[in-house]
């Protein structure tokens, strides 16, 4: 049986209450101050940045579902304007290739 031992629960707590601060300092700071247009810009483009550094990785490493699904992401990002779709639509083909080569 595990037991939680009072020293790692209060770390997690800290860690959530950290956490939480930074989200909640940023929104309030937001709702207060109106950030310069370049910052809006680099906000607004930000979910693309992240899905990029998230994805090149396995990209650079060669593997092949992993192309297979980028190839996947692009057609149907062009073919729709749907990011969650096209993402779905990645993780599906990545699936896909992986039962089928591996």
């Amino acid at each position: 049986m595990m037991e939680l031992r009072p020293d790692v629960l209060l770390a997690i707590l800290g860690m959530a209450l950290a956490s939480y601060a930074c989200r909640a300092g940023g929104y309030a700071l937001l709702r207060s101050v109106r950030p310069p247009e370049f910052v809006e810009a680099m906000l607004r483009h930000l979910p693309g940045a992240l899905f990029m550094a998230y994805a090149t990785p396995p990209l650079v490493a060669g593997s092949v579902p992993a192309w297979i699904g980028a190839v996947a992401v692009v057609a149907v990002q062009v073919a729709t304007r749907n990011l969650g779709l096209a993402i779905c639509a990645g993780v599906a083909a990545v699936w896909g290739a992986q039962a089928v080569l591996w």
